[in-house]
């Protein structure tokens, strides 16, 4: 293939997979949304993630969950589609009592949110 076809056919492609990159950078993590007893739970796919590195706001009615890491491989890289940074925010499906505080946890990579729902109460049927 002739030379400079070669580098512009590379840096197209280059420019495709960072472009790719991106928009999974937004897309991410995976997250499951639902509502349990009063509170909203939101379980979030961080793996790879220190928990000192995930920040999480609550703004009106929508959760902002943010990380970033930094990726140091060695050798030579072929393909990196590890996401170095995470930005997702999500509109919540039910108002949320800011009053009171939420809890968040992260265990193997999982990041599971409970925020309490404001004027909702789960009736128990016996």
């Amino acid at each position: 293939m002739y030379r400079p076809l070669k580098y512009y056919s590379d840096e197209f492609i280059k420019n495709i997979n960072n472009r790719a990159k991106e928009i999974m950078t937004y897309m991410y993590p995976p997250v499951t949304v639902y509502e349990d007893n009063g509170y909203i739970g939101i379980e979030a796919d961080l793996p790879g993630f220190d928990r000192n590195d995930i920040k999480v706001t609550l703004e009106k009615n929508a959760i902002v969950i943010r990380a970033e890491r930094e990726i140091k491989p060695e050798g030579t890289v072929f393909e990196n589609q590890r996401p170095e940074k995470v930005f997702k925010r999500m509109s919540l499906p039910m108002e949320v009592d800011t009053e009171q505080d939420f809890s968040a946890k992260y265990t193997d990579g999982v990041l599971s949110l409970k925020i309490p729902v404001k004027n909702v109460k789960t009736v128990r049927i016996e």
